[in-house]
């Protein structure tokens, strides 16, 4: 099954296509180390430890720096309202507000018996999710740092030793993406449910049931109910990032951040 759901993707991506057309917005001469879009369309740029935000179109909204805990490893935009930000070096968690202000106590993981936490992002109810490399667990714990959910040992339960490097909690499912494996779904409870069958990709996107990817040169969608891929067109000159906000494309490049409009 594997091996033909492999074949007709190379298929799909060989095939000749065509390709919507992009209407250029906007252009932003920068550098940055990845971007992030929220649900309302707001764009982030992390740089070590400075976050930018900006609106969709482009104009500077705010920033934040966090001098003392090092470089920014993800920046969990998903609600738009609340935000984590996650010190991986540091083992460390702060939030901040839809402003970019720090809301409450930054959370010190190692303090909370987590030994090596290599992955994090939000979960309801003001909540995280937490992967620990050394007992290959998922962990959930509230707004109040108590532990309320764990997925068991993965290597013992999956026969295989994931290695996340992106993961987000999308309407009470969490995904949790391995280039090598693929994205492992679990629900709210760390229970594993099924593994969407994408790999070698940085990181995706969850929308109506479908999953959105770019695996250069191609922005691709997955439709998780089908099954079935669909190249959704081509990105040329090689960017960093791909990712799709409400009628906008927003690609990165290494010295900069290109808004298109963008008609699915």
């Amino acid at each position: 099954m594997k091996f033909i759901i492999t074949l007709l993707l190379i298929a799909i991506i060989s095939a000749p296509q065509d390709f919507t057309t992009l209407t250029l917005k906007k252009e932003i001469e920068v550098e940055s180390d990845f971007l992030r879009v929220d649900n309302f369309g707001k764009i982030y740029l992390v740089k070590r430890d400075e976050v930018f935000m900006y609106n969709k179109d482009g104009s500077f909204l705010s920033q934040n720096s966090n001098k003392l805990l090092g470089e920014i490893n993800d920046l969990d935009v998903t609600s738009g309202l609340e935000m984590s930000a996650f010190f991986k070096d540091q083992i460390q968690v702060v939030f901040l507000d839809n402003q970019l202000a720090l809301r409450g106590n930054q959370i010190p993981l190692d303090l909370l018996e987590f030994e090596q936490v290599s992955e994090v992002c939000t979960s309801h109810g003001n909540g995280l999710w937490l992967f620990d490399q050394v007992k290959m667990e998922l962990f959930r714990i509230d707004k109040n740092n108590r532990h309320v959910a764990s997925s068991g040992n993965l290597m013992q339960l999956l026969g295989f030793a994931p290695e996340p490097n992106y993961m987000r909690e999308i309407n009470n499912w969490l995904y949790v993406n391995d280039p090598e494996i693929g994205i492992l779904v679990f629900d709210i409870y760390g229970t594993y449910y099924k593994t969407i069958p994408i790999k070698n990709t940085i990181e995706f996107q969850i929308k109506n049931k479908q999953c959105i990817y770019f695996s250069d040169p191609y922005l691709v969608k997955f439709d998780m109910t089908e099954l079935e891929y669909d190249t959704v067109m081509k990105i040329v000159d090689h960017p960093k990032q791909v990712l799709v906000s409400k009628n906008q494309l927003n690609v990165l490049y290494d010295n900069k951040l290109t808004l298109y409009d963008y008609q699915p």
